[in-house]
């Protein structure tokens, strides 16, 4: 009985409607098609060239350039870095260099010697004040007052006392800044052994 109902709804009229999996089947049908159309009119869309177009027969002729001489060139570093110096330079912020000399001023004596080289042999004082006595590794001796310049590196004593003498040098940080560094020499006793 069940099979003589089957065939009577469909004579009836009824019919099966499109499902799910038809829907979903026509509409990858249509995005293959529209991306098969649109890759065929981008290849063969385009126009082809037309072959009344004049093409020049030959290259313009070259710009002569006037050759510039080796003596004519003249490079200006101004404002521009040295492209042979690192990117990143190992200064630490407590580098200190040495300050340039003052040119105006002659060079004494004792700034051909290295503070290091220099030894203090005594210190005199009286009346007109204090000085110390100097024996540098040129074998000579030398007096040095207050103000007066010793090393390679223009040290200037700025005191004379019992046992040392300070003497201060001038010294250049990383950001220009001037920033003093003062030094001692200790007097030489007797008991010990000059070498």
């Amino acid at each position: 009985m069940k099979r003589l109902q089957l065939p009577k709804r469909m004579a009836e009229g009824e019919l099966r409607r499109p499902g799910p999996r038809l829907a979903w089947s026509a509409g990858v049908l249509l995005c293959i098609s529209l991306l098969v159309g649109v890759q065929g009119a981008g290849v063969f869309g385009q126009a082809k060239p037309d072959p009344r177009r004049a093409r020049p027969l030959a290259p313009p002729p070259p710009v002569q350039q006037k050759p510039e001489s080796a003596a004519d060139y003249h490079y200006d570093a101004q404002g521009r870095r040295d492209p042979l110096e690192p990117l990143i330079k190992d200064v630490l912020p407590e580098a200190l260099r040495q300050k340039q000399r003052d040119l105006d001023r002659p060079l004494g004596p004792l700034e051909r010697f290295d503070l290091s080289a220099l030894k203090l042999v005594g210190i005199v004082w009286g009346d007109l004040g204090r000085k110390a006595l100097i024996k540098a590794p040129d074998g000579k001796s030398y007096f040095a007052t207050l103000d007066t310049y010793m090393g390679k590196y223009s040290g200037k004593v700025i005191a004379i006392e019992d046992d040392h003498l300070v003497i201060e040098e001038q010294y250049v940080t990383a950001e220009d800044k001037v920033v003093p560094k003062t030094l001692r020499i200790p007097l030489r006793r007797k008991d010990k052994k000059e070498g």
